[in-house]
C-alpha cells in the first residue's frame, strides 16, 4: 500500500509501509479533512502521535509547520519503518521516534524537553482495544496521564480515533468537544474541560478553526484500510 504526505513542505513524498495490512492509516481523504479542520492550530504545534504506525499523521503535522512531533509505536518492525521514514523524508525535522508501550510510558522522551508540553495529540489505539480508553480500562491512566499540564498545553486538542458505533468516551481530564462520523469510523476531538466553553476568552481554536463538515457530505469516502497497528 502506497502512502504519501497530502500538503506541505513535505508533499507527496511516500512513506514506507509494511506489506501486509497491520496497519490501518487513515486514507488521503480522512487526514485533509481532519488537517483542514485543525486549520492554524497547527503551525507551531508540539505534537505527539500516539500509536504513530508508520507515522501518517505526525509527519503529515510537521509538513504542515508543527515545531516538533514524538511518534510513539510498540512494535519493533513498525517502528522501524517509522524511524526510516523520518530520516528520508523529514531529515531536518525537530522529530523523536520512541518505541515504548503506552500503558506503561512517561510520555517524556529522553532529550525531549522542548516537544513538551503537547498542543496536538493524536491517539489511535487498534480498534480491538478502543474500549480501553473508559474508566478502568487499560488505556484510560495514559489519557489521564496526558491531561496533566505537564505533558499538554491548557488549549491542547487530542484527537481519538475510533471504529463506527462507539459510545462517547468518559476520559479522565478531556471533555469531547466534537465529533466525526465518517465511513466506518469517528474522529473524537476532546480538549480540556472548560477550555473552548466560551468563544471570548479563547483566542485560539474556536475562530480560528472551521466547523467539522457533516457526516452526511461525505458518505463516500473512502473505507479506511487494514487491520489494527494504528495509524
Amino acid at each position: 500500500m502506497s502512502l504519501r504526505i497530502i500538503s506541505g513542505k513535505y508533499r507527496r513524498r511516500l512513506l514506507k509501509t509494511p506489506s501486509d495490512d497491520s496497519t490501518r492509516p487513515y486514507t488521503d481523504r480522512v487526514r485533509q479533512k481532519t488537517f483542514d479542520r485543525l486549520g492554524a492550530f497547527l503551525p507551531g504545534a508540539r505534537v505527539a502521535d500516539i500509536f504513530a504506525g508508520v507515522g501518517t499523521m505526525g509527519m503529515e503535522a510537521l509538513s504542515r509547520g508543527a515545531a516538533s512531533c514524538v511518534f510513539f509505536e510498540a512494535s519493533t518492525e513498525i517502528h522501524e519503518l517509522l524511524a526510516g521514514n523520518v530520516r528520508t523524508i523529514a531529515p531536518d525535522a525537530r522529530a523523536i521516534c520512541w518505541k515504548t508501550d503506552i500503558r506503561k510510558t512517561s510520555f517524556r522522551p529522553r532529550g525531549g524537553d522542548d516537544c513538551i508540553p503537547y498542543s496536538l495529540i493524536f491517539f489511535d489505539p487498534p480498534y480491538k482495544i478502543a474500549d480501553q480508553v473508559y474508566p478502568g480500562g487499560t488505556l484510560a491512566p495514559a489519557l489521564k496521564l496526558l491531561s496533566r499540564e505537564t505533558l499538554s498545553t491548557p488549549d491542547a486538542i487530542l484527537i481519538l480515533r475510533t471504529p463506527e458505533r462507539f459510545e462517547e468516551p468518559e476520559v479522565t481530564g478531556w471533555v469531547v468537544h466534537d465529533r466525526w462520523e465518517l465511513s466506518s469510523m469517528i474522529i473524537w476531538i476532546l480538549t480540556k474541560p472548560g477550555a473552548w466553553l466560551e468563544e471570548d476568552e479563547s483566542d485560539v481554536a474556536v475562530d480560528q478553526t472551521p466547523e467539522l463538515p457533516d457526516a452526511a457530505e461525505h458518505e463516500d469516502s473512502e473505507e479506511l484500510l487494514g487491520d489494527d497497528a494504528g495509524v
